[in-house]
């Protein structure tokens, strides 16, 4: 497979962009507990991923009529204003501005997923997402290292800001990649099939289990580690989920290419349910951590090539669509849960328990596949 010029330039205007965002979503619920409600930094979360679903189903229409690029530069600039807007902290701007991103997310990630399809064969999805996600997983790592070491320096406002550098470098790259025009208005109509088509539907829990997963990695889990060890370690566990790809994310996605996905995602969805068990023991929680951490980064090589998989190259809009508006619906509950679980003074270990459960019975959307042959 080459790599054209065009793609890197998408993955890495991408990465950038979410350099920025990525570490500040990642210390966003530890820094409010410092100094307001913690509650409000959930909420926030909550409101993100509640307009994404909500607004994911409509994003096809908007990028199938616009077209990808135009969609992630439309996108970019409500992801830097976020970043921006949360040093003032004040409870209602961030509240309305969260639901902006939220609609925006749709949008960039229905933009993403059909770029990347669009622009390679279908024989390459692996490969092609596998170079994404290392070069993703790198812009990530990078900030948030950086905003760690940042946030031991500097206050909170000086910190955020700094932080919004690398992203708005990525939104203007994004300017320099090619142009498609991808779906005409009946290619459209026919792609609304897809959300009532069965072959699509039992694999959407595949993907809410994926969301839900992914609400631990910046809810509990940042809240658990830095109650266990310190704040630093934050960074250096939540680099975990980032790291991994970025020397794995090429390889699992050549052989997820060669094996098919199926097979990988049932493997690391196991693993997942066994780090899930592990990190109901804390004196195990490094190693359920570890193994968490592997399964799931490995996981979200295969999620927009899947998508790629089933659509077979055609109404990619749609198709997108409908998963993400999945896995948007999977944070929501995961982070729902969380709160009737803080709020009720229940025991945490019941978020991993659930957790297991929604993971290992996702993958009865294999099992039901057969009937559909």
């Amino acid at each position: 497979m080459n790599v054209d010029k065009n793609f890197l330039v998408f993955s890495v205007s991408f990465g950038l962009i979410f350099f920025s965002f990525a570490a500040a979503q990642q210390y966003l619920a530890v820094e409010f507990n410092k100094t307001t409600n913690a509650d409000i930094a959930f909420t926030s979360l909550l409101l993100i991923y509640l307009f994404a679903a909500i607004f994911s189903p409509l994003s096809a229409y908007i990028v199938s009529k616009f077209n990808p690029k135009k969609g992630m530069i439309m996108s970019g600039i409500v992801y830097l204003l976020f970043c921006g807007i949360l040093v003032t902290k004040n409870e209602t701007v961030i509240y309305i501005v969260s639901a902006l991103l939220g609609i925006a997310s749709s949008i960039l990630w229905t933009s993403c997923g059909t770029y990347i399809l669009s622009i390679t064969a279908q024989k390459y999805y692996g490969r092609a997402l596998g170079i994404f996600n290392t070069v993703f997983s790198l812009m990530c790592i990078l900030g948030m290292l950086t905003l760690g070491v940042l946030l031991s320096y500097y206050d909170f406002k000086i910190s955020y800001l700094l932080i919004l550098i690398p992203g708005i470098a990525g939104f203007f790259m994004l300017f320099l990649i090619n142009d498609l025009k991808i779906s005409k208005t009946i290619d459209f109509k026919e792609g609304l099939k897809n959300f009532f088509n069965p072959k699509f539907l039992i694999f959407l829990p595949l993907y809410v289990a994926q969301g839900f997963l992914f609400s631990l990695t910046i809810g509990i889990i940042p809240i658990e580690i830095k109650s266990m060890f310190s704040e630093i370690f934050i960074g250096i566990f939540g680099m975990l989920f980032y790291l991994i790809p970025l020397f794995s994310a090429y390889r699992v996605g050549k052989i997820s290419d060669r094996i098919g996905r199926p097979a990988l995602f049932v493997t690391f969805y196991i693993l997942i349910g066994t780090a899930m068990l592990i990190l109901l023991n804390k004196e195990n929680f490094i190693i359920g951590i570890s193994v968490f951490a592997v399964a799931f980064s490995f996981t979200k090589v295969l999620l927009i090539a899947y998508v790629g998989d089933l659509c077979k190259g055609k109404n990619l809009e749609s198709g997108n669509a409908l998963f993400n508006t999945a896995l948007n619906l999977g944070v929501v509950f995961g982070f729902l849960t969380l709160m009737l679980i803080e709020n009720n003074n229940m025991d945490n270990n019941l978020i991993y328990i659930i957790s297991f459960f929604i993971t290992i019975l996702s993958l009865l959307g294999f099992v039901a596949k057969r009937k559909f042959k």
